[in-house]
């Protein structure tokens, strides 16, 4: 794997300073989340459990045969099978753990951007953009887990094209002449183990495909949230460019522009949003689905927006993270990312911030994660 440089000397300090802000005060993450170190299960990758370990080849003797030939011949191509085997499944351990110790790693560091962020910091702060290089460096450690993932299972599959013919030569050896009872014996033996070898693979396949399926999309969520981290950092906050997104079923939140500080006035940009329930209702004025990568949805929003404000500059948008009943991590990630792009969107469309509210929702119709604007 790829050395991969991380500044730890001044950014140990500050996360340990971070760490330290999070864990005394109320202050909640994004999204809902306590911003703290702990992390729940859920927040890790999904990954198999399964230790691979191919069973003991039982020992054959030469019966001076050309079938016996045959068979030693076919335990030593078994053996060599199996230590193939043994090597895909020792790689395949380390990389598991790599994968968890660097989620974990992951993790903590953007809880303690996320507790700062959500305090408020100077804009464009170096220590903050520090950080968000150890989480990028850390996407960078993810795809090259993917990659090691992906070299596993293609190896997999050419141990499964051998366990295959070997099967076949074993079967074909039944028919040649001139064999004894013995060799017929250890026929049979080798057939039988040759047999849990190619289950054992096979499993190994379905494994290794889904870890490889499920680090991919982890791997994109992360981009996707640090892409979110990055512009929170340029103004030095979840501010009016970087709205909070409610976690509830359906929820509104209020965000008003920043106004000049006030005697006895706290600014508002560094209070927390209100919110108060509200229902969704009626049909959208835009969806965008985002069932695939790349979703090219600008125009068409920009559009969409200039024709509402066309009839009417009072109009009040309701910004919906839509979600399916009980969605993964990564959907419901992929909603609430994308849903404070269209905010951002909007707001550059001309609508005051202050007439957007960004809400979030599970529908029992959604397939996938998409959003849904709604005018009032």
């Amino acid at each position: 794997m790829k050395h991969v440089v991380r500044n730890l000397s001044v950014l140990s300090c500050s996360l340990l300073l971070l760490s330290a802000c999070a864990a005394d005060s109320p202050f909640q993450s994004l999204f809902g989340k306590e911003a703290s170190s702990d992390y729940s299960k859920n927040d890790l990758p999904t990954l198999g459990s399964t230790n691979f370990e191919p069973i003991e080849i039982s020992k054959v003797g030469n019966t001076g045969t050309l079938v016996g030939q045959k068979v030693i011949a076919f335990r030593n191509e078994l053996t060599e099978l199996q230590d193939s085997i043994k090597q895909n499944n020792t790689e395949l351990q380390k990389v598991r753990a790599s994968v968890i110790d660097n989620a974990i790693d992951y993790h903590n560091t953007t809880a303690a951007m996320e507790a700062k962020l959500q305090v408020g910091t100077t804009p464009g702060n170096p220590i903050m953009y520090q950080m968000l290089q150890k989480t990028q460096n850390n996407v960078v450690i993810m795809d090259e887990n993917a990659n090691t993932l992906n070299k596993i299972y293609n190896q997999a599959v050419s141990d499964m094209s051998v366990v295959n013919n070997l099967q076949d030569s074993i079967r074909a050896t039944y028919g040649v002449s001139g064999a004894i009872d013995e060799d017929h014996t250890q026929l049979r033996t080798l057939e039988n183990e040759t047999s849990q070898t190619a289950i054992l693979i096979n499993s190994l396949l379905s494994e290794v495909g889904n870890d490889y399926s499920r680090q991919l999309e982890y791997t994109s969520t992360a981009r996707h949230y640090l892409a979110s981290l990055d512009n929170a950092i340029k103004v030095g906050s979840y501010g009016i460019n970087n709205p909070q997104l409610s976690s509830a079923p359906v929820q509104r939140s209020y965000i008003s522009a920043p106004r000049p500080q006030q005697s006895n006035t706290p600014s508002r940009t560094n209070t927390k949003p209100q919110s108060v329930a509200t229902n969704v209702n009626g049909k959208p004025l835009f969806v965008a689905k985002f069932n695939r990568e790349n979703v090219n949805y600008k125009d068409s929003l920009n559009r969409t927006i200039k024709a509402a404000q066309s009839k009417n500059t009072g109009f009040r948008y309701e910004v919906v993270a839509v979600t399916p009943v009980n969605p993964s991590n990564s959907v419901r990630e992929l909603a609430q990312n994308q849903a404070a792009a269209i905010f951002e969107e909007i707001n550059k469309a001309g609508v005051s911030p202050d007439k957007i509210d960004l809400l979030s929702k599970a529908s029992e119709h959604a397939t996938g994660a998409e959003v849904q604007i709604f005018v009032r």
